[in-house]
């Protein structure tokens, strides 16, 4: 008798046994009076905001632990607000993550760093810029400033829960959200396992995610491109429906000596960036992203923001709007925003000009992510429309750029990017070849600030000064932005 007490007392108090009615209780038991969240909310909702996973759930490709949760309340950001800047390499740089939001952006992605690439990296302070800097191997990583960081996201770029955590940690203080890109079709984030390989690998996918949420309580995000219909029940792209513009960071010369990028092939001088958005169309109930969508839901994350195409499908190919609302409408039940990229313009029914309104009504969504539009032309995000780049744009984006001392060349290669005809006032086609030309000969700040009335006296004076002089209703919206939320 003696050995069967002892015996049923050793199997009662079990590490796995208590583990296992434990999470029993915690999945079928009412919440206590205490709980700040219902059971009726969302699942993915109630993960993000008690910013917990269940006891015994893996997080690891091969079943690692989850670390533990954090226990204060998980922050926000207005993800289902507004017009977003998307993540670009060598474009979502500071000078550009600054004009966007002096321009009306809600928040901004910066460019894709890769896990490894950051782990290590010795953090440096500008005292004169106030600029954070991410050194490794004697150069910069990664570059952000304290007055953007309210809105700003980290782009990450992995393959492993627990390198993509380490990463996370190095900038965690300078930033307000990080992503991870699911969606990047180029050959180095595929061979890595990363970006758009991640599609294909769900289980590592969401290991990653449920790692980052497990491990800080800053919003994680997830970015992702449509799986392929089965060949069968693909359909070729409406008749009539225009090619989008042909506006890429691909398009933009590589180095001085390159050749002057031609005009649009879409944009006459004429007339600005448009996009036609075909009729909206019934989604599929089979649309095949939804499975993967649903277990990425379940990891926790704050955002998916969804590429209106598919890996093997090029920019110039119009964005597969029309499959959106089955994706959009699951998020809202899980109480998980869903962001729309893809053929973005700006804009909207009030502004009177792009196509805000009709992707917002098209999709379901209430917040898009700009890229080729905002790389031709930042003021995209303005609410009364486009600015003219040769007068306003560029001068005010060199003007940040040499207050942050950004790196010249990386400056050289944004302004290479942009789009001159995207403007209220494109020049003609003389006065364009003409700037390219000479900008693509400019050596220094200097030289390329001569070519657009900006002396060096003033250059001289703008190194002198703090970078908040040039983003003036950035900075006062961020004031707001700070006493509503308090500093993240």
């Amino acid at each position: 008798m003696l050995k069967l007490v002892r015996s049923l007392k050793d199997t009662l108090l079990s590490p796995s046994t208590y583990a296992h009615g434990m999470s029993a209780t915690r999945s079928h038991s009412p919440p206590t009076p205490s709980s700040s969240t219902s059971t009726d909310e969302p699942v993915a909702k109630r993960q993000r905001i008690e910013g917990g996973l269940a006891d015994g759930e893996s997080n690891g490709v091969n079943g690692s632990s989850v670390p533990e949760a954090p226990t204060k309340r998980k922050r926000t950001l207005p993800y289902e607000k507004g017009m977003h800047l998307a993540p670009m390499v060598r474009i979502g740089t500071l000078p550009v993550r600054l004009m966007s939001l002096e321009y009306g952006a809600e928040l901004v992605w910066g460019p894709e760093i890769v896990d490894k690439a950051i782990i290590g990296s010795e953090r440096r302070v500008d005292p004169k810029t106030g600029v954070v800097s991410f050194f490794k191997n004697n150069r910069s990583v990664f570059e952000c400033h304290p007055v953007e960081k309210p809105r700003l996201i980290f782009q990450l770029g992995s393959a492993s829960p627990e390198f993509a955590v380490q990463a996370m940690k190095m900038v965690e203080n300078d930033v307000a959200g990080v992503g991870l890109n699911c969606g990047c079709p180029k050959s180095f984030s595929l061979s890595g396992g990363m970006g758009a390989a991640l599609l294909k690998d769900p289980e590592r996918l969401c290991s990653i995610l449920k790692a980052l949420v497990g491990a800080t309580d800053l919003p994680i995000d997830a970015k992702i491109r449509l799986l392929p219909k089965p060949a069968s029940s693909a359909s070729a792209s409406p008749a009539g429906t225009p090619a989008s513009p042909a506006i890429s960071q691909d398009s933009a010369p590589a180095s001085p000596s390159a050749a002057a990028p031609t005009p649009s092939a879409v944009l006459e001088p004429t007339e600005p960036l448009t996009i036609t958005i075909p009729p909206t169309e019934h989604a599929s109930p089979s649309e095949p992203t939804l499975p993967l969508v649903a277990q990425i839901f379940d990891t926790g994350i704050a955002n998916l923001t969804v590429h209106c195409r598919t890996q093997e499908m090029r920019s110039r190919e119009p964005a597969l709007h029309d499959r959106m609302r089955s994706i959009t409408e699951m998020g809202r039940e899980r109480g998980v925003p869903v962001v729309c990229n893809g053929d973005a313009l700006g804009g909207g029914k009030e502004a009177k000009w792009g196509n805000f309104q009709e992707l917002c009504e098209k999709t379901g969504v209430s917040s898009v992510m700009i890229a080729r539009a905002a790389e031709a032309n930042p003021s995209c995000f303005a609410s009364n429309g486009l600015e003219d780049p040769i007068k306003v744009v560029i001068p005010r984006l060199l003007r940040i750029a040499v207050a942050t001392n950004n790196h010249y060349s990386n400056t050289k290669y944004i302004l290479n990017a942009m789009d001159l005809y995207s403007s209220p006032t494109p020049p003609s086609r003389e006065v364009n070849r003409d700037l390219k030309q000479r900008m693509n000969k400019a050596k220094t700040y200097e030289d390329m600030c001569a070519i657009f009335g900006i002396s060096e006296e003033e250059v001289k004076r703008i190194r002198e000064t703090g970078v908040e002089e040039f983003v003036p209703e950035w900075v006062k919206r961020r004031k707001e932005i700070v006493e509503a939320e308090g500093e993240p």
